[in-house]
């Protein structure tokens, strides 16, 4: 296939426009409309749908998986004979929020002795990431999601543990006379409105009851702040073994503590990649596997 055709393709899901994507390459929107349409008729199927942001069909969504191996190899060529991008090639990767603040510091130290790669991060929940690969979007993901992707393989990497955590202070104002915790009126904080992970241990923890506790629930999309939250009493949170102090876990801290009631949760993660890869590939593979989480 003809890979100016595989970039164009790239370009316009990137860019969400024709017009913007031809900018991007440096071509007028005619040659821009011509090289998708002749992408298009050499698999006999749309590709794209012309919206705007423009989106990939189903078919596009395989082809555009195949559009960034493809050139992902061509680019690695390419900057072994010191062409592209300052000599380095661009490898995109999906990371959820707490594996990147946490685990994944020892991956990015090494990674900033590589003078052949441009790593492009992209956060999402561990839930979610796997569909950035599914469609194209990047090269590999750190995903709950075991499910195999065509063009892919997934491999285990370990489990994270996360404990649920509030102030002393908000659980003894949530508390009724005979000392029990009252989940449905104990405030929640969540990550963002695709975080379930709270949700999913109200869930465990009322099993029994005729509904789930429907508290109020707090969005703090910042890993950091996050747990400043939970740990200024907003309401009460599931954080990572890494982000719980010393003295939380062992029962002694003044103004924290474990909320037994809700317990703890393990959240298994994978790594999934392309099957076919640059050789920057499979060293983010290498290293990935090497650090990641043992709880």
């Amino acid at each position: 296939m003809n890979s100016d055709h595989l970039r164009a393709l790239a370009a316009a899901v990137d860019h969400g426009t024709f017009d913007a994507a031809a900018d991007t390459l440096q071509i007028s929107g005619s040659a821009f409309s011509q090289r998708i349409k002749a992408l298009e008729r050499q698999v006999g199927q749309v590709l794209l749908s012309r919206t705007v942001p423009v989106r990939p069909t189903a078919a596009g969504e395989r082809m555009l998986r195949l559009a960034r191996q493809t050139l992902a190899l061509e680019d690695e060529a390419l900057s072994a004979f010191g062409r592209g991008a300052g000599g380095r090639m661009s490898l995109a990767v999906a990371v959820n929020a707490d594996s990147l603040e946490t685990w994944w510091t020892p991956v990015l130290r090494e990674a900033a002795t590589w003078d052949d790669v441009v790593l492009h991060l992209q956060v999402e929940d561990q839930r979610h990431t796997a569909d950035l690969v599914r469609c194209g979007a990047v090269a590999a993901a750190v995903t709950e999601d075991p499910t195999p992707v065509t063009g892919c393989t997934v491999q285990p990497l370990g489990t994270m543990r996360y404990h649920a955590v509030a102030t002393r202070f908000l659980l003894d104002t949530y508390r009724d006379g005979q000392g029990r915790l009252r989940l449905g009126s104990l405030p929640v904080v969540d990550y963002g409105m695709r975080d379930g992970l709270q949700h999913q241990v109200l869930a465990r923890a009322s099993r029994g009851q005729d509904a789930v506790p429907s508290p109020p629930h707090h969005h703090v999309p910042s890993v950091g702040a996050y747990a400043t939250a939970v740990r200024c009493g907003l309401g009460w949170g599931m954080l990572p073994t890494a982000q719980v102090p010393a003295r939380v876990l062992e029962g002694t801290h003044p103004d924290l503590a474990l909320v037994p009631e809700l317990g703890s949760a393990e959240v298994p993660l994978h790594w999934l990649r392309w099957t076919a890869g640059p050789a920057a590939l499979d060293r983010l593979t290498r290293l990935v596997q090497r650090r990641a989480p043992a709880d």
